[in-house]
């Protein structure tokens, strides 16, 4: 039996995400994209089956390809872990082989641009499983009351550690050609791989500070056809609790806009606003810390005036952030560094408080198999605002006109939630005569 509430283990979950933020930060926020548009993808472009994309175009295709992909797979993989009891163990093994391949990112080299994308993909396979199994304890260390705060704590550390890890990354880039003799290509791939050093050395300290038991329901060899056979009945279930049914819809459009933001702004600012890379660094810095101070916020927002208002409010923010970036000239830094502040008030409080309200409804003994249907559900949210970037920009050879399709997800959103009650919670005598 799991104790409740215990510091000690509350900390090593919440250092998981110190660890794992230092890779989506530096390398899928602030450097990679840039790397990828500037100097991976040659200046004339990639062709691809006749047709010529530009950097930004086939960063958003292959971001939205390899979600669907994980969308197919992980809930499965989560019901293993609660059908098998090592749910751990998977956990363990996502997060180590992950940091591991996010530290070959340093082998990719000008043209390298499909040797890139399969690290990519090996990296991100990596990141969204142990994000699977890290979402899907929290339910197992916290009560009703200590859920939000808890959440926002792993949110708010995250932050800490990402953007610690880019100040790193910052020095690096900024003064590595000129201290060091090397080319800024060069820096930046020292820069990337350090951002899988620390992921990798992190989550060894903070699995050393979790305790979590586990209970095993079936035998292995049962395993997978009882993983399939568990999620289509998952999925059929879900429709008899409509509060959670109603939620999930709206998740899928509002946790869309806010992950298009974050995975194409660093390509958006070098391609289209025309910043160079150590511009790019002080926009994801200024970010970084600000989110952390937003997910402080919500969590104590959320007692106070309401979960769903707090998810108002940060959608509120970032539906006028999106559609404020059309309108910015090129070569600006102040007017993206203001949009980003926003951005990190709006973000930090809606990852943390959407992920506390989801787990708080999860009935008892089936919290890996939801988290990695909800984890999965955020990789399968987050596939479709890349690519009606991509395609509106190749289209259109106008990446601005996607900004108002994007930002309509917010509102999409907003209006579903009025459909949810917060305060439901599936019992596990519910869900088993379910």
């Amino acid at each position: 039996m799991n104790e409740k509430n215990n510091k000690r283990t509350i900390f090593g979950w919440s250092m998981y995400d110190w660890a794992k933020s230092a890779y989506e930060t530096t390398t899928l926020g602030a450097v990679l994209p840039v790397y990828f548009v500037s100097v991976v993808v040659p200046e004339e472009g990639f062709v691809f089956r006749g047709n010529l994309y530009t950097g930004a175009e086939v960063w958003g295709f292959a971001i939205g390809s390899a979600l669907f992909i994980f969308f197919l797979i992980m809930p499965t993989i989560g019901a293993i872990g609660d059908l098998t009891g090592n749910r751990m163990r998977f956990f363990k093994l996502f997060a180590y082989g992950g940091a591991i391949f996010a530290s070959t990112f340093y082998f990719a080299t000008s043209g390298d641009v499909i040797f890139t994308l399969v690290i990519y993909f090996l990296a991100q396979f990596g990141a969204t499983g142990s994000n699977v199994f890290y979402d899907s304890v929290l339910k197992d260390i916290t009560t009703d009351d200590t859920i939000d705060s808890v959440s926002a704590r792993g949110y708010a550390l995250g932050y800490l550690g990402g953007g610690t890890q880019l100040i790193i990354s910052f020095i690096i880039i900024l003064f590595g050609p000129d201290m060091l003799g090397i080319d800024t290509a060069l820096a930046s791939r020292i820069a990337i791989s350090l951002a899988g050093l620390w992921w990798l050395v992190f989550s060894i300290f903070s699995f050393s500070r979790m305790n979590i038991t586990e209970t095993k329901t079936e035998t292995p060899k049962n395993a997978i056809s009882g993983a399939y056979s568990r999620n289509f009945k998952t999925l059929k279930k879900i429709r008899k609790f409509p509060f959670l049914l109603y939620f999930l819809i709206a998740y899928i459009f509002f946790w869309d806009g806010l992950q298009t933001l974050i995975n194409m702004s660093a390509a958006f600012f070098t391609e289209v606003l025309l910043l160079d890379q150590t511009q790019v660094l002080i926009v994801f810095l200024v970010v970084q810390f600000v989110a952390y101070f937003g997910a402080k916020l919500a969590g104590n927002l959320a007692t106070k005036i309401g979960q769903k208002n707090v998810l108002y409010y940060t959608m509120f923010l970032l539906f006028l952030v999106g559609n404020a970036a059309y309108f910015v000239p090129e070569k600006q830094l102040i007017p993206v560094v203001l949009m980003g502040v926003v951005t990190a008030m709006g973000m930090g409080g809606l990852q943390s408080v959407s992920r506390s309200v989801y787990a708080a409804m999860l009935p008892k003994g089936a919290e890996g198999e939801f988290m990695g249907f909800f984890s999965v559900l955020s990789r399968f949210s987050a596939i479709w605002g890349p690519l009606i970037y991509a395609y509106v920009s190749a289209s259109t050879g106008n990446p601005r006109l996607s900004l108002p399709v994007i930002t309509s997800f917010f509102l999409i959103g907003a209006l579903l939630l009025r459909s949810v009650d917060m305060d439901k919670r599936i019992s596990e005598e519910e869900w088993a005569a379910s």
